[in-house]
C-alpha cells in the first residue's frame, strides 16, 4: 500500500526540519511526501527546496489556512492511505508507517488512529500531556470522544467518497471530519494503542481563551451540519476529558 503524508506549513522554519526528517527516515519504502506551504517569507520555502527530490510534491502559494492547505494536499495525493503530519510535529520512530500499513492490511479497516504525546516547545523529550484515544464505540462521540487527528490515517477512497475538511469551520474542521466519517457514515475504524507522534503544545484552537470558545461553538455546529444530535452533556465532556490527559506532566521520554 502506498502512503501519502501531507504536511501543511506557514512560516515555521524552526520546527519543520523535525517533521521532514521523521518522514524521510521512515523504513517503509512506498511513501509519497507532500508539503503545502501558505506562501511563507521566513525561509521556509528555501528550506523545503533544499531537500530536492526527497520531497515528492511541494506547493507554495497563499491560502486561507491550514484546512485549505490540507485539502489541497489530499486532492493531490496518490497514496492508498493518507496521513497528516503538522509542521510542529514529528513521528516517534522510523517504523510508524510500517506499523500503520501492517494494521490496515491485517484489519481491512477504512481508517486507523493511535495515541500521541504533547511535548514541550523548548524540550521535545519532556511530555506535557498524553492523548490516549481509547477504543471507539458508537456511543463514544456522545461521551466527548475525539481521536488525535495527527495520528488519524484514512484511506484515500474514503476522502473521495465522503469529502475532506469543511473549510467553513476555522477551529473544529478536524473534529467535524472525524465525526462525519466515524459516527455519521460509520466507516470501519481500528485503534492501535501505540504512541506515534510527538506534538508540540500551542495548537490554534487552544492558543487563546477566545479561540477555545470559538472551537466549542464550532464543535456544536459540527453536529448540526451532519444532522446529528449530541447529548446535553456531550460538549461539556469533550474539554473535560483533557484534564485526565495531564497525568504524566514533566515525564521525560528519555
Amino acid at each position: 500500500m502506498k502512503v501519502s503524508i501531507i504536511t501543511a506549513v506557514f512560516s515555521n522554519k524552526r520546527f519543520l526540519p523535525d517533521a521532514i526528517s521523521s518522514v524521510l527516515e521512515q523504513t517503509y519504502s512506498d511513501i509519497e511526501y507532500i508539503i503545502v506551504d501558505g506562501g511563507s517569507k521566513d525561509g521556509t520555502v528555501e528550506l523545503v527546496e533544499s531537500y530536492g527530490k526527497q520531497i515528492d510534491l511541494f506547493i507554495s502559494e497563499p491560502d486561507d489556512g491550514v484546512y485549505f492547505a490540507l485539502n489541497k494536499g489530499i486532492a493531490k495525493a496518490t497514496g492508498d492511505i493518507i496521513a497528516l503530519l503538522h509542521s510542529d510535529d514529528f513521528y516517534m520512530n522510523n517504523r510508524v508507517i510500517s506499523q500503520v500499513v501492517e494494521a490496515f492490511e491485517q484489519t481491512s479497516c477504512d481508517a486507523l488512529y493511535a495515541n500521541l504525546y504533547y511535548i514541550s516547545n523548548s524540550n521535545p523529550d519532556r511530555i506535557v500531556r498524553t492523548w490516549d484515544a481509547g477504543v471507539y464505540h458508537d456511543r463514544s462521540y456522545y461521551r466527548g470522544f475525539m481521536p488525535p487527528h495527527p495520528v488519524f490515517f484514512v484511506k484515500r477512497e474514503i476522502y473521495e467518497k465522503y469529502g475532506a475538511f469543511n473549510t467553513s469551520l476555522r477551529f473544529a474542521a478536524d473534529y467535524e471530519l472525524m465525526l462525519r466519517l466515524m459516527l455519521k457514515h460509520k466507516i470501519k475504524v481500528h485503534y492501535l494503542p501505540k504512541y506515534f507522534v510527538r506534538m508540540r503544545t500551542g495548537g490554534k484552537s487552544n492558543r487563546t481563551l477566545w479561540n477555545r470558545i470559538q472551537a466549542n461553538i464550532e464543535d456544536r455546529k459540527a453536529w448540526k451540519i451532519n444532522g446529528l444530535n449530541p447529548r446535553w452533556y456531550t460538549l461539556l465532556l469533550k474539554p473535560l476529558i483533557k484534564i485526565f490527559q495531564y497525568r504524566i506532566v514533566s515525564q521525560s521520554l528519555r
